[in-house]
């Protein structure tokens, strides 16, 4: 059985951490996410969030943050290597339907996935 769980042990919450992850990560981008990741020093995967105030009004923000939490928690049993991973929501990810969301999410984890297999 799968374990679905996210907790805060999943989860990037420190601004220091933050930081590290844009100086020493790996870069990729599509139209409505930019995403940053390296080889993360704790026993989990863990994944942080940044929208800005650019993408929409708090109640946008809040969904897409929901949408991508949502995303990483169904699919992260994909991902064989502890990896911290930032997800930054573009401008026009706040105008996405759920579908259109989902689908450049996983454009963009596959692409992550590539950078795997070649470290």
């Amino acid at each position: 059985m799968k374990n679905y769980n996210f907790s805060k042990t999943n989860r990037i919450l420190n601004r220091n951490e933050f930081l590290k992850l844009s100086e020493a990560g790996k870069r990729v981008n599509n139209r409505y996410f930019t995403v940053l990741f390296s080889p993360g020093k704790s026993g989990t995967g863990r994944i942080g969030l940044t929208v800005s105030k650019k993408s929409g009004n708090a109640v946008l923000r809040n969904r897409i943050k929901r949408y991508i939490r949502e995303y990483y928690r169904i699919n992260r049993c994909k991902f064989e290597f502890n990896w911290d991973i930032n997800v930054i929501a573009r401008s026009g990810a706040g105008t996405l339907k759920s579908d259109h969301l989902f689908s450049s999410l996983r454009d963009v984890f596959n692409k992550i996935e590539e950078g795997f297999d070649n470290q």
